[in-house]
């Protein structure tokens, strides 16, 4: 049987798991914010006063000034009070507070380590790379709200999804540094098979990319039956050739269908992973767990289409999304001991 080889380094570990906590919370945080509809009731990006909320009746009301202003207010949410946006308001600026706390975070216990000489050239690359994709991140949030402020009535789906990207970006390259920390390694190091597990971690950030379409199209709303689409397999109105190739990013039932087709597809590739883990008992026994947590996460997708996207189930879709994530990356790394 295989087994870990662990030399762990505690400081570190505890900077980098509490890092990765952080992430799973900011974007579980940043979906609860999408789901109640609160990202565009800030209008403006302020880095450094914007870390305070309104605090008297008078700034409240100013704020509330700015959001009536812009098309979501206009159009859907005219007959909102001041104590409902302060509910929407909240939870967008919780969601760029818990930002800046990440950030803050991760920079200043990096440079304390860097300072005590406590990290490795990789894991010194690896920080900086976190720490850089994290401001970049700062930027996309605010690039994805300026999309939803003039013309929409809620933020472009392009930039929500590459958004949702880049968080997993950096969770990625968190658990990596991580895994890298804590030292972790196989003693029987027979049966990997770095190429398919990379093929593999592609394949679920694909329909993670997917995801971030659904959540900013809105799709989970148009068809809520399964495991047909309305009357068939395949929606009737799955391509509108006067759109042609937008389809594949505009047409709410063409991404529907795209999402549940690219589940089914890793549902798939869990099953041959297990297959092709079976001469490595430690890698077999991660695969068998990814396998578990693709088949709840399934489950949740499911009950979120036909249940019409209730928050709980949609944020507990999410937090799996996540899960099933950090299993694949860890199985990845786990892979790549053999090279």
């Amino acid at each position: 049987m295989n087994e870990t080889k662990k030399n762990t380094n505690l400081p570190l570990v505890i900077w980098t798991s509490t890092l990765l906590f952080l992430l799973f919370f900011l974007v579980l945080v940043g979906g609860a914010t999408r789901i109640s509809d609160s990202g565009l009731s800030i209008t403006e990006w302020e880095p450094v006063l914007g870390i305070f909320p309104p605090l008297s009746f008078d700034s409240w009301m100013v704020e509330f000034e700015k959001y009536k202003k812009i098309p979501e207010y206009i159009l859907i949410n005219n007959s909102m009070t001041l104590s409902e946006f302060k509910v929407i308001y909240l939870w967008e600026w919780g969601h760029r507070l818990l930002a800046r706390l990440v950030g803050l975070f991760c920079v200043v216990p990096f440079l304390v380590f860097w300072s005590m000489k406590k990290l490795s050239k990789s894991m010194i690359r690896r920080s900086l790379l976190i720490s850089v994709l994290i401001g970049i991140q700062g930027y996309i949030g605010w690039y994805m709200v300026q999309s939803g402020l003039t013309q929409r009535v809620d933020v472009s789906q392009y930039r929500l999804s590459v958004h949702l990207c880049m968080a997993f970006i950096i969770i990625y390259n968190t658990l990596m540094l991580l895994f890298e920390v804590s030292k972790v390694g196989l003693s029987n190091k027979e049966g990997l098979m770095p190429v398919w597990s990379g093929f593999f971690l592609v394949t679920v950030f694909i329909q993670i990319f997917s995801g971030g379409l659904m959540s900013g199209l809105d799709a989970g709303l148009i068809y809520p039956t399964w495991p047909l689409m309305g009357l068939s397999i395949v929606p009737s109105d799955y391509w509108i050739p006067s759109i042609e190739i937008l389809n594949l990013f505009e047409n709410r039932s063409n991404v529907q269908f795209n999402h549940r087709t690219l589940g089914y597809i890793v549902l798939i590739g869990g099953l041959m992973n297990v297959y092709f883990s079976r001469k490595n008992d430690f890698i077999l026994k991660v695969s068998l767990l990814i396998l578990l947590v693709i088949f709840i996460q399934i489950a949740l997708g499911i009950f979120t289409i036909v249940l019409m996207v209730p928050w709980q189930t949609a944020i507990l879709h999410q937090f799996f999304s996540l899960v099933v994530f950090s299993v694949v990356v860890f199985s990845f790394y786990l892979s790549r001991q053999g090279k």
